[in-house]
């Protein structure tokens, strides 16, 4: 399938997303700046700082701590609590087969890296007690509102992109998140597929329960949801992964943008070597977002919100973002 058509079905996916979006959700929103500038990832310990990023897991002897853990691969930091604490993360969006997904999709790589170095420069300005660690989010499985030859609803970005990617990420010291929109594929399945480029230490996991269909559903006809069980076993086999093979901790992002997109959500487990972020995936004006990021990511053990360069009026300006403290900033 040529690039045109990928990008032409991505569109069509898109447009109907939104619409059933805004049909069932009330309007989300944003602030006032565009593309800024960062340097390098700045690790502080911030132990002592009840900022948001807190850990449940404690103590200096426990796995996921500074000093306890393994060293990584050179890629990126290795992801531990102190990381966490000391850094927030901030990501560009997209997926390199379609430029109406976001961002990522709307730039070469070497570009792309100069914007988000300069956009995390705004933050990193504004955040003294906090450094930024930049990334990539990548769309790796796409839904569609076509079968395709698996029947499964999704396409997939194509080996040869994928590693160029993740390569490209860690020649930058990027962190890069391989995002899941499932359709009607199994979740452990498209998980266990990754897990080759997972033991990366700058490879990290994202989950989109909007797009995780059931039996008879159609992504962009219905808003999916993910169960805590599966979000569990998600967090279950990166877990396993990264113990069986002595790698640093994995982050896995889980996107929300309304109450049902993940059911059950009290029964959430905590899982020691996993960080995970629930990030709030809506659009809309300043303070229905602000709202909804209380209402799905700050109860969460680290929260995370996307801000819309296209589709949020009027953008949110990184000193807004930063009052409600978020763990993770991606920009779509």
């Amino acid at each position: 399938m040529n690039r045109r058509l990928l990008i032409a079905e991505g569109s069509i996916l898109l447009v109907a997303a939104l619409v059933l979006w805004f049909v069932i959700s009330p309007p989300l929103g944003g602030g006032d700046d565009d593309e800024g500038g960062g340097n390098g990832p700045v690790v502080i310990d911030r132990s002592d700082d009840d900022a948001d990023g807190d850990d449940d897991e404690g103590g200096d002897d426990q796995p996921g701590d500074e000093g306890a853990g393994p060293e990584g691969d050179g890629c990126a930091p290795p992801v531990t609590s102190d990381f966490m604490r000391g850094n927030m993360l901030l990501t560009f969006y997209g997926s390199p087969d379609a430029e109406t997904l976001g961002i990522l999709g709307q730039h070469e790589p070497d570009d792309l890296v100069g914007l988000l170095n300069e956009q995390a420069q705004k933050y990193d300005d504004l955040n003294s007690f906090r450094g930024v660690q930049t990334g990539v989010h990548m769309v790796y499985a796409t839904a569609q509102e076509f079968e395709g030859e698996d029947g499964l609803y999704i396409r997939r970005v194509d080996d040869e992109t994928l590693e160029e990617y993740i390569d490209f990420a860690c020649e930058n010291k990027l962190l890069i998140f391989l995002d899941l929109q499932l359709g009607r594929a199994d979740m452990e399945t498209e998980i266990e597929k990754l897990l080759p480029y997972l033991e990366q230490t700058h490879v990290h996991l994202a989950l989109d329960p909007e797009f995780a269909m059931g039996p008879g559903e159609v992504p962009g006809e219905q808003i999916g949801h993910l169960d805590a069980t599966q979000i569990n076993r998600a967090q279950e086999i990166l877990q396993d992964f990264v113990e069986e093979r002595d790698i640093p901790d994995k982050i896995l992002i889980v996107h929300q943008f309304q109450d049902d997109m993940i059911t059950n959500r009290n029964d959430i487990g905590d899982f020691q070597r996993v960080r995970l972020v629930i990030d709030m995936d809506g659009f809309g004006d300043p303070e229905t977002k602000l709202a909804k990021y209380q209402t799905f990511s700050a109860t969460a053990e680290y929260g995370g919100m996307k801000v819309f360069f296209q589709l949020d009026t009027p953008l949110m300006g990184e000193s807004e973002i930063l009052k409600a403290r978020p763990d993770l900033v991606i920009y779509q």
